[in-house]
């Protein structure tokens, strides 16, 4: 479903918004998926990670791959994923974009961000 240009992240919702326009069931449509994988560490490795995305059905063209500490604020294989996904979602709106990121280990997941 079309997000109005009004309801983006942080933006509040807004009473008698009209309901964006249903998408015609005739138009053909798929799912892009776009990976992304990261490691801190020269020191880790990404394969496992590559593996799950490829496993996901991933294209390989589309997996974005970094070693870059987490305190590093910009991530340029990142921003170039997301970049990615804007540019499909522009030329087929009509198709969903499923951004994945593997997370191997809980503890890895709920890690307070550094200050």
């Amino acid at each position: 479903m079309p997000t109005l240009a009004d309801r983006g992240p942080g933006q509040p919702w807004r009473p008698g918004t009209p309901a964006p326009v249903p998408i015609d069931p005739d138009t053909p449509s798929a799912d892009m998926r776009i990976g992304y994988a990261r490691c801190s560490t020269l020191a880790q490795e990404l394969q496992t990670q590559l593996d799950a995305l490829a496993a996901k059905s991933v294209p390989r063209d589309k997996i974005f791959a970094e070693k870059i500490s987490t305190r590093v604020r910009v991530r340029p294989k990142f921003e170039a994923a997301l970049a990615a996904a804007r540019e499909i979602k522009a030329h087929a709106p009509h198709c969903r974009v499923i951004f994945t990121v593997t997370v191997y280990e809980m503890k890895r997941l709920g890690r307070t961000p550094p200050s």
